[in-house]
């Protein structure tokens, strides 16, 4: 018995160390009852199923590698032992549909992924079966559009981006857009720019909008005309608005801006 288990520990070892370094999380514990199902002779690959706990000893998530990247549908479960989540993925990356679950087994978020990125409709359920939200994301780009609708089937209505002109020429060459929503949410934030293709967020948004310190959903955007000139243009407005659902308004508009400072 005791030759089987110093055999067992040279082979299982060198994996769990491997496994330790480069696959899970620090807070995850490996079941080293069946670590890896694996016919690989190198003992730095890891390919077939790995099983992971919680510290309390349950099962956590079963995950498929493959020459070390993951594959196919890895299962993640709740520490009551309920199943929380399924991702499938193809050579280390996700893609498919990510479908994650209430406690009660109904599906609470549909995900479309492609190569490792979100692509595609979010759709998110209540308990009950019913639609709670829909919103479109561009290859990880958050996009205008998003859906949202009560627990009863009630559609509920977009904000919208009110704009109030503040005309200071006079007394300081300055001329101010006031900006806020026409409804009150706690995550909001104003930004001056475009949206990528006329929809989508851009992923560096700090490289390609510029940001206006927002405070309880207000913003300012101030600039200067000089005495004797005459500004005529469209200003770009975005706006990001987290729900309480935990999606995001996406909202843009051009405000037209017109005046001389004689």
């Amino acid at each position: 018995m005791r030759i089987i288990l110093v055999l067992l520990s040279i082979f299982l070892l060198p994996s769990c160390d491997f496994i330790k370094m480069k696959l899970y999380n620090k807070k995850d514990v490996i079941d080293e009852s069946f670590i890896v199902e694996s016919k690989s002779a190198d003992k730095k690959s890891v390919n077939g199923k790995v099983r992971y706990k919680y510290p309390n000893g349950k099962l956590k998530s079963i995950v498929n590698y493959k020459d070390n990247k993951k594959i196919g549908v890895s299962q993640t479960f709740y520490a009551s032992g309920e199943k929380q989540y399924e991702i499938p993925y193809k050579n280390g990356e996700k893609h498919g549909l990510i479908k994650w679950f209430y406690k009660s087994g109904q599906l609470y978020r549909l995900t479309q992924f492609e190569n490792g990125v979100k692509n595609g409709k979010q759709f998110k359920y209540w308990e009950s079966g019913k639609l709670k939200s829909e919103m479109l994301f561009d290859h990880n780009r958050m996009c205008s559009g998003l859906k949202e609708f009560t627990n009863t089937g009630k559609h509920r209505k977009m904000p919208q981006i009110i704009v109030k002109h503040e005309n200071r020429l006079i007394e300081s060459n300055k001329y101010h857009l006031n900006l806020s929503l026409n409804k009150k949410f706690r995550t909001v934030q104003f930004y001056i720019g475009e949206l990528e293709e006329g929809k989508c967020l851009p992923l560096k948004v700090n490289s390609h909008l510029s940001t206006l310190e927002t405070t309880k959903g207000k913003a300012i955007f101030k600039f200067t005309v000089p005495k004797g000139h005459t500004l005529n243009r469209d200003i770009p407005i975005v706006a990001v608005i987290k729900t309480p659902y935990q999606n995001h308004y996406i909202l843009s508009t051009k405000v037209n801006v017109s005046v001389r400072n004689p």
